[in-house]
């Protein structure tokens, strides 16, 4: 059985711990809604006290509040996302009392043992349901654990494509019955998406448009609209508008997806789900369905509460897309 002794660097631990999830910097929204809403404090303030008086400068800083608040909103919007990554200190000292250690790595062809100062962990190669290449590792992913591997030890001696080499084949064994395209048409999206929000997010869904529709009537009400004889169309035409608007920021979402970094098509097995992006490659069994929806073009997959897997329907046949709701039908 080859033996890999290796020890995890820092850099290697920072890209274990590097989070998947990414976060918005909100710094510059954060400041400018807090000089908005000081400017419309003081501005207001001013006003109040001093109704007969000059204009300047308190309606300056009214006026000024309000175009912060603005500004604040628009930064918000278009705040570009950063991963989140844990504090320096924190993670060195993490680090060297968990992670710096020696260990081993042993396989073959039926399976892997690593060993480490607190044990061992053996598994067989049928467990594997993830391989994720990362920067400087490569990761084995089983239901519940994960295993960080030094690429550049495994190079050491050839051992990286043996093991990818095994753990690749012990995804093809569920053995593949057809394969389907990934990416949806910008509607399905749509339309996905909008089902999904609507489905899981009611209260704050109903919340909101209550909130924007109150807020579109006031504005009629208080314009030349509210007395010309088209004011009941306008007031109908408000939460279509509003839900066109949503539809939009959805559709503009679709466009911003880098589609090439996810994976380009599933491979639909009889007892799971396949994927391959260009860094990974993964499997999601149909048992661990908790929830699936069918909407017009897609099927939304929910292996956990809060996220779903979008398997758009264009690449099925009419045979396959019957032999597909059977498989899902029967797991759950």
């Amino acid at each position: 059985m080859p033996k890999i002794e290796y020890s995890l660097s820092f850099e290697n631990y920072l890209e274990m711990a590097k989070s998947p999830k990414t976060k918005p910097d909100l710094r510059l929204a954060s400041f400018a809604s807090f000089v908005g809403f000081a400017g419309i404090v003081s501005g207001y303030f001013i006003l109040h006290r001093s109704a007969e008086g000059p204009f300047v400068p308190g309606g300056l800083l009214l006026f000024g509040g309000l175009l912060f608040t603005f500004l604040a909103m628009i930064l918000g919007v278009f705040a570009k996302k950063k991963p989140a990554s844990p504090d320096g200190s924190t993670s060195r000292r993490e680090y060297e009392l968990f992670h710096a250690d020696k260990r081993t790595f042993e396989y073959d062809e039926t399976g892997w043992r690593l060993s480490w100062y607190e044990g061992e962990d053996a598994r067989s190669w049928d467990r594997i349901r993830q391989i994720n290449n990362g920067q400087k590792l490569l990761v084995l992913g089983t239901v519940t654990t994960f295993y960080w591997l030094p690429t550049d030890a495994l190079e050491r001696d050839g051992h990286y494509d043996k093991i990818v080499g095994l753990a690749e084949g012990a995804i093809s064994s569920h053995g593949k019955l057809f394969d389907v395209p990934m990416r949806p048409s910008a509607l399905v999206y749509v339309v996905a998406v909008a089902t999904n929000n609507w489905r899981r997010r009611t209260m704050t869904q109903l919340l909101t448009y209550t909130a924007a529709i109150l807020g579109a009537y006031w504005a009629l009400a208080s314009s030349a609209v509210a007395t010309s004889p088209q004011r009941y169309w306008a007031l109908l035409f408000a939460p279509v508008g509003i839900f066109f608007l949503e539809c939009m920021w959805y559709l503009s979402a679709y466009y911003k997806v880098d589609w090439s970094k996810g994976a380009s098509d599933a491979e639909i097995m009889s007892d799971c789900i396949a994927y391959r992006s260009p860094k990974a490659r993964w499997i999601a069994e149909y048992s661990r369905l908790e929830e699936v929806c069918e909407v017009p073009g897609a099927f939304l997959l929910y292996f956990s509460k809060d996220s779903y897997h979008l398997i758009p329907k264009r690449g099925f046949s009419p045979t396959q897309l019957a032999q597909f709701r059977n498989l899902i039908g029967a797991a759950r």
